[in-house]
């Protein structure tokens, strides 16, 4: 469960940017949050799900990069060897030349603790630290960091690390956290922190969206099988959804299903049976008949909904976090509204999975089904800088106030401005008489 998530000098955010999951004290759409009771006694009031909103090119997307590139460091980084420039160090690019480490820490829970984790990396990592947090009060877990006067990358271990029998000698370099390393050793505690972290489905939308490729990864990492419960709950949805699909079939072909010519070489034997290994057919009905149809038949829009349906669904039947980009594309916002609405119900959302997503729909906060604190926007200054708000943030917003009208009339900010339409069309002497 995730509390608060800060960064620092990443791609369009040159200041420190804070996301809060935290719930105000007020117990409108009491729903819509829930309250951890930790092992010291303290109690965390936390949002089951927050929105950002803000114009093209804001820096909305940036903020589930961000996320996304701290995870694949927490699960990926243990392979790297000391020839492996990190990927994802992309800082702030308006800075006269002077490009300065990345810095990302996150506060979240695990097993009824409260921990802070921090990351501070260019090419390669410079400082790593774990604190768990007391009555406000931090106690180190561990941390490493640089020793230039000495050389090499020292790991310092404080008085709140959980194992006396973990082997502190292994080898590490300065390409490699030191909590990705835990994560695959036994006997050092850290396991739970690891895998709070690292159960982290973030989502950002690159250049392309190759959906058949996202669909097969769905079907070999959560759906699994067609007897599987969440294949069950996915059938469910995508029938409810009204997209005309009656059932789904989904069947896994096994590598001795394909023959090859003898000419073909291995690599591209395997990469063709991972492309075509499942076999997925939407089910519709006409004149009382089933007929099915190939998944690369199907609309965008329903192919969307396969592969984001199984990662909503996989989220609410474990707990953890999801964080996606653009979680309305290709969607009719009556269904992102029904998405978005299974993290706000106790029913579906048991475990107090929380989502987080970017969304230029400002229906899906309107008729009261946000609070102010689940409401934030992304926008740009005219140096080119991301800030990151709330609409709590503004003096005078309720807890209940009707964001969709509010933001859409531009009390928020956080809007595109567009120039005049004939400037497009090429009449620009118009459009400079129009600015004066």
């Amino acid at each position: 469960m995730i509390i608060e998530f800060k960064f620092k000098n990443y791609k369009s955010y040159k200041e420190e940017a804070i996301l809060s999951f935290e719930a105000l004290e007020n117990d409108y759409r009491r729903e819509n949050y829930f309250t951890v009771t930790l092992e010291s006694g303290e109690e965390v009031r936390l949002l089951k799900s927050a929105a950002i909103l803000g114009a093209n090119a804001s820096g909305k997307s940036n903020v589930i990069w961000a996320l996304y590139t701290l995870c694949f460091f927490i699960v990926n980084s243990r392979n790297f060897d000391n020839r492996t420039q990190l990927p994802g160090y992309v800082p702030f690019a308006f800075n006269g030349g002077r490009l300065q480490p990345i810095e990302m820490s996150i506060d979240f829970l695990a097993k009824d603790k409260r921990y802070r984790y921090s990351v501070i990396f260019d090419t390669t990592f410079h400082y790593e630290g774990l604190y768990e947090v007391k009555g406000g009060n931090e106690q180190l877990v561990f941390k490493t960091e640089e020793n230039k006067e000495k050389g090499g990358f020292g790991l310092i271990v404080g008085d709140a690390w959980p194992s006396t029998s973990f082997d502190l000698s292994q080898n590490y370099t300065s390409n490699q956290l030191f909590l990705s390393i835990c994560g695959t050793l036994p006997q050092n505690g850290l396991q739970d922190v690891y895998g709070a972290l690292a159960d982290i489905m973030a989502i950002p939308i690159g250049e392309t969206i190759n959906l058949k490729a996202i669909n097969d990864s769905v079907s070999d990492n959560i759906l699994k099988s067609d007897k599987s419960e969440i294949f069950g709950q996915l059938k469910r949805l995508v029938h409810i959804a009204d997209v005309g699909v009656h059932d789904i079939h989904m069947q896994e072909h096994t590598e001795e299903e394909f023959k090859f010519p003898d000419f073909v070489p291995e690599s591209q034997r395997k990469q063709f049976v991972q492309a075509h290994k499942w076999e997925v057919k939407m089910i519709h009905k006409s004149n009382g008949k089933d007929f099915p149809l190939d998944m690369d038949l199907e609309s965008t829009g329903t192919k969307y909904l396969f592969g984001m349906g199984a990662r909503v669904l996989d989220v609410l039947n474990r707990g953890g976090l999801l964080a996606c980009d653009e979680m309305n594309i290709a969607t009719h916002s009556e269904l992102f509204k029904l998405l978005v609405s299974l993290f706000n119900n106790t029913r579906s959302n048991p475990k107090n999975a929380q989502l987080l997503f970017t969304t230029h729909d400002a229906s899906v906060i309107a008729d009261g089904a946000f609070r102010a604190d689940q409401v934030w926007f992304a926008e740009k200054n005219g140096n080119g800088e991301s800030e990151l708000f709330s609409a709590q943030d503004f003096e005078g917003v309720g807890i209940s106030i009707p964001f969709d009208a509010w933001y859409k009339s531009g009390r928020f900010g956080a809007l595109p401005k567009f120039g005049h339409i004939d400037y497009i069309v090429g009449n620009e002497q118009k459009d400079k008489a129009d600015e004066r």
